[in-house]
């Protein structure tokens, strides 16, 4: 009889590990079922390649200390060091797929850019200042607030975060609804910053510049072929008062269109779950938003993530299987000073040394989680953090779109970041030859 119990005991046990998966063990990252690229389109986005510049070899398989979630430990042992974004969506795997913590060891940036980064903070400490509009003033490069005090504070390290000078930054995008049907876009990211420069010359700032630009952001659709030739180009002031232009290339129509960015909240076309307001996590004009810092706390997150952004097909987290570490983050509260924000409060996760964002969670008026943008990092060989995934999550129609890297474009040289971009490439009419319509 005892044969006959053990016997059972086993099949069960067995049983409850098939459904599970493969259990986790310390030591190793164990890939989760269903786990890969899975790309359609038969192009250069197709075959996945790191950037010329590489990844540090610190990324690749780093040792797990412990595991939790799907197929490994109970998510609630960790529930504290979680938003409650991720938090909800590890819990219910039945509506989100499977996702798995794997915990590691933090390893910093090295390189010559991070240094830059930290020489940059103790030259310019001191010099940085609010005025009365919230609006930073005598900002050259590195951290402007080492040791924040207030929200705003906190809000302008991150603006001013240690970031790559520009970046040419191909993407897919997976767009995936409530009945778990996926659509793909692909396009490039293309981003140049005017002040904080490290790498590439004019530094610490882009000058000339008499139009006051702070950043210029290019979107180039490759897919679908009814997108393909699609560009946009977003132009942001250092100015509180200067709203954000945005121009737009439709093949379609053979135009080019100048659209309002009043709009903050509305969707991208295409059915994204992005908006101005949700760009890098959150961006907002300062200006408009009250900032409340609320202290530190100890968190789950993803810096030294797995370079490759793997997802699982008709599920909803790109990067459901990668490795994260302890990091006392800022948190900070984010409340919109206009009453008709369909947000009541913003909570946003930022690093203590290079202020990158790594959560944020929008709230809806009645206090209900809405909408979340959960950002994996990376690092490149030469010191650069690489948002390599990033999710941007509807809770209320349970609807993601995640984005992960690809390889560079050729006429980047295979580079990702610090290509040497100027204001003039981001005319319309070059960019246009660039990206070519259908």
């Amino acid at each position: 009889m005892k044969k006959g119990f053990y016997a059972l005991m086993c099949l069960m046990i067995t049983a409850v590990l098939s459904f599970w998966g493969q259990p986790v063990r310390a030591g190793e990252r164990v890939p989760l079922p269903g786990v890969g690229w899975n790309y359609p389109y038969r192009d250069s986005y197709r075959t996945w390649k790191p950037p010329k510049e590489g990844y540090d070899e610190r990324m690749m398989n780093q040792d797990v200390i412990a595991s939790y979630g799907y197929g490994a430990k109970s998510v609630d042992e960790i529930k504290d060091l979680l938003p409650e974004s991720l938090y909800t969506m590890m819990k219910n795997p039945s509506v989100w797929g499977k996702i798995r913590v794997n915990v590691t060891e933090r390893k910093m940036p090295k390189g010559v850019l991070f240094k830059r980064y930290k020489e940059a903070t103790a030259k310019y400490r001191g010099q940085a200042k609010i005025d009365a509009k919230q609006w930073i003033r005598n900002y050259k490069a590195g951290c402007p607030f080492p040791e924040p005090k207030t929200g705003i504070e906190v809000e302008w390290n991150y603006r001013r975060r240690f970031k790559p000078d520009d970046r040419i930054f191909p993407v897919i995008t997976v767009i995936t609804n409530k009945r778990g049907q996926v659509r793909y876009q692909t396009s490039d990211g293309n981003l140049l910053f005017m002040t904080g420069r490290l790498a590439a010359d004019p530094k610490p700032t882009f000058l000339p510049n008499p139009n006051k630009i702070e950043r210029i952001d290019v979107y180039a659709n490759a897919h679908p072929y009814e997108l393909q030739g699609t560009i946009s180009v977003i132009t942001q002031f250092d100015d509180p008062g200067e709203t954000d232009k945005l121009w737009m290339y439709l093949p379609s129509m053979r135009r080019v269109r100048h659209l309002s960015t009043t709009q903050r909240i509305d969707k991208l076309p295409g059915g994204q779950d992005l908006f101005w307001d949700c760009f890098d996590t959150f961006n907002g004009n300062p200006s408009l938003f009250n900032f409340k810092l609320l202290g530190r706390k100890e968190m789950l997150v993803v810096m030294n993530g797995y370079p490759k952004g793997e997802f699982i097909l008709h599920e909803y987290m790109m990067g459901p299987n990668d490795y994260y570490q302890k990091v006392n983050c800022y948190v900070n509260e984010i409340h919109s000073k206009d009453p008709n924000y369909p947000f009541s409060k913003i909570i946003q996760y930022l690093d203590p040394d290079t202020w990158v964002s790594y959560y944020t969670d929008w709230y809806a008026r009645k206090g209900k989680l809405q909408r979340s943008s959960i950002f994996n990092y990376t690092l490149t060989k030469n010191g650069i953090v690489m948002a390599n995934v990033m999710n941007h999550i509807d809770f209320q129609r349970v609807h993601s779109t995640g984005y992960a890297y690809t390889n560079a474009r050729s006429g980047s040289g295979g580079n990702t970041y610090n290509v040497g971009l100027t204001p003039d490439y981001f005319i319309l009419d070059h960019l246009r030859k660039v990206y070519p319509a259908r």
